[in-house]
């Protein structure tokens, strides 16, 4: 293999495992209380060869954010094209909590914890990803609305957004219980709740 095609790989694997070392501190201690140091610790490095990946700890935020898109629009891509509006939406809430399952809501928790940081660039990114998950949210409505099977009086910007907010808020308390109670109990009220709201009767 070339040796700059190694050089890639390598870069990647480390970038990867960088992004994973800080996704676990910062559900850990918060985002203000990670520290370039701390990464390095967590995996075994010294500081200059996280330096060598990313320029500062707001680079690596600023990726970290990246991958928390992928996440939220690759949940939506993996559940498919089934018919029924309804039935998508629920595929979709159902591939977050296996995510959120997986990584302990670490992608809802870091939300939180980087627009605690108060930093304007990445929370300006921040906006621009849950702006466009909460607008492909919105377009699968508008496909329900068009087929009859969600209510045409609804605002679906506001729909979209609760459709989140019900995911955020979710996952929030499952990290304040410790984790101390089984998602798939809270989510056949919500879900059930949700569509009974949002459904062509």
């Amino acid at each position: 293999m070339p040796r700059r095609v190694t050089k890639r790989q390598n870069t990647f694997l480390r970038r990867k495992q960088i992004i994973n070392a800080l996704r676990k501190l910062v559900t850990k201690y918060g985002s203000e209380h990670v520290t370039v140091r701390r990464i390095a610790k967590e995996i075994g490095v010294s500081q200059g060869a996280i330096y060598r990946h990313f320029r500062s700890k707001r680079e690596i935020l600023g990726f970290l954010v990246d991958y928390i898109e992928d996440n939220l629009i690759g949940d939506i891509e993996k559940s498919g094209s089934h018919k029924n509006t309804l039935e998508l939406l629920e595929s979709i809430l159902r591939n977050h909590l296996s995510s959120m399952e997986q990584r302990r809501g670490v992608s809802f928790l870091v939300i939180a914890e980087i627009i605690s940081l108060g930093d304007k660039g990445l929370n300006k990114k921040i906006y621009e990803v849950l702006t466009k998950y909460i607008t492909s949210i919105k377009n699968i409505l508008l496909r329900g609305v068009t087929a009859g099977e969600i209510k045409e009086d609804l605002n679906l910007d506001m729909v979209a957004t609760s459709f989140f907010g019900m995911i955020q808020g979710l996952v929030t308390l499952w990290f304040l219980s410790d984790y101390n109670f089984i998602l798939e109990q809270k989510y056949n009220s919500l879900w059930n709740f949700f569509r009974e709201a949002i459904r062509s009767k």
